[in-house]
């Protein structure tokens, strides 16, 4: 999967670079300093997630999000006071300061490559079997599909610091 950035800050799209280089993921060689650009260099690729801050020069992230191709991604690196003003809820959010570990862990979440990425085993399967529950329990009381339970569970983990597992557990205990 291939990582666009966007900033318009150009010290900041250097540290990201850097911190997502040294990890392994494979970026983009330019970094986009408008929306429109990250538009329109979203385009040339099937599998790809657009890293960026709140907002660029003309326009916010949630306006983006909307003119992305079908099957992009959106991560957003936010400020404790702009967290609520991103109202779509498929842009992942990661609230700054972030470090090195939780911007990696983050993007790792997000794609879906926890376990490619870490070399880690299939997860237990008494563990999905919680966290499957803990996702019906959301869709049946707060009607949300499967994605959405999904990306609360996901969501409050990382707000929280908690493992997935657990904010599962947690949720079922409710």
């Amino acid at each position: 999967m291939r990582i666009v950035l966007a900033f318009s800050n150009d010290s900041a799209a250097d540290k990201v670079r850097l911190m997502l280089e040294g990890a392994g993921f494979e970026i983009d060689n330019v970094i986009c300093r408008s929306g429109a650009e990250l538009i329109r260099r979203m385009e040339n690729y099937d599998d790809a997630v657009a890293v960026m801050g709140y907002k660029l020069p003309d326009m916010i992230a949630d306006e983006i999000f909307e003119s992305l191709p079908d099957g992009s991604k959106l991560v957003s690196i936010v400020k404790p006071e702009r967290l609520h003003d991103i109202e779509n809820e498929d842009i992942f959010i990661i609230p700054l300061p972030v470090s090195r570990q939780k911007l990696i862990s983050s993007l790792e979440v997000f794609t879906g490559n926890v376990s490619s990425a870490r070399g880690r085993a299939a997860r237990d399967p008494e563990e999905a079997r919680i966290i499957q529950q803990a996702k019906l329990l959301l869709r049946e009381r707060f009607h949300m599909s499967e994605q959405q339970a999904h990306r609360f569970i996901q969501k409050r983990s990382m707000d929280t610091g908690a493992k997935f597992i657990d904010t599962a557990r947690l949720i079922l205990e409710i």
